[in-house]
């Protein structure tokens, strides 16, 4: 009965949010998108009471340039090539957003509404925010990845989040996952599969330089 209650506060956050369309009746497909919805809530909820409990610290960033002092930890990320993770909002199965900085202004993000494309870098307007930056590579490395997610502008949204090699339509975690995987090698997919947002977060490739 539990379980059911949380299914429905959930569904009804969503429907009120306008992110996803209403259904009159289950099946097997819905109760497994769900199943997968719940499993990253409480994924997120897990970094939320590591970061709480300092069991998960926040670290300083790399360096707006390879060599430089490395920005304070806990900072609002400006630099390019820095992960921004949301738990907001949802999108079929994916919770939340994922984007790639691109300059101390702009992101590089793809929506259901116009794929990719950039937007400003406010992303302190979400309630939740993970800056996140991966670990062995320079800050070079990172521009040149956020340079790669650019080059994308103006495809469509990848609404078959399980076909994660395309690079002819992109969804947000998969935008960036593609660009570190090929200008990098690093393979941010944490859980195999689809990339999901919070993958970008939890992978052993990655630290985390701010929370909101």
């Amino acid at each position: 009965m539990k379980k059911i209650l949380v299914s429905l506060f959930f569904s009804v956050i969503l429907l009120a949010g306008g992110l996803i369309p209403s259904v009159s009746h289950a099946s097997s497909e819905s109760v497994e998108e769900e199943k997968i919805v719940l499993q990253q809530l409480e994924a997120f909820d897990k970094i939320d009471q590591e970061i709480k409990s300092n069991t998960m610290e926040i670290q300083a960033d790399k360096g707006v340039k390879d060599g430089d002092v490395t920005v304070m930890a806990g900072t609002y990320p400006t630099r390019k090539g820095v992960i921004l993770v949301t738990k907001d909002g949802k999108y079929g199965s994916l919770v939340g957003h994922a984007g790639i900085i691109y300059s101390s202004t702009s992101t590089v993000e793809s929506f259901p509404s116009g794929g990719v494309g950039t937007y400003s870098n406010n992303w302190t307007k979400y309630s939740t925010v993970y800056g996140v930056t991966t670990r062995g590579t320079t800050a070079t490395q990172d521009a040149n990845v956020a340079n790669r997610a650019y080059s994308h502008r103006g495809k469509a949204y990848n609404w078959d989040f399980t076909n994660i090699n395309t690079t002819s339509k992109f969804y947000c975690s998969q935008l960036v996952y593609e660009g570190y995987k090929t200008i990098t090698g690093l393979n941010l997919n944490q859980g195999g599969g689809i990339v999901f947002p919070i993958d970008l977060v939890q992978s052993s490739h990655t630290y985390t330089i701010y929370s909101k």
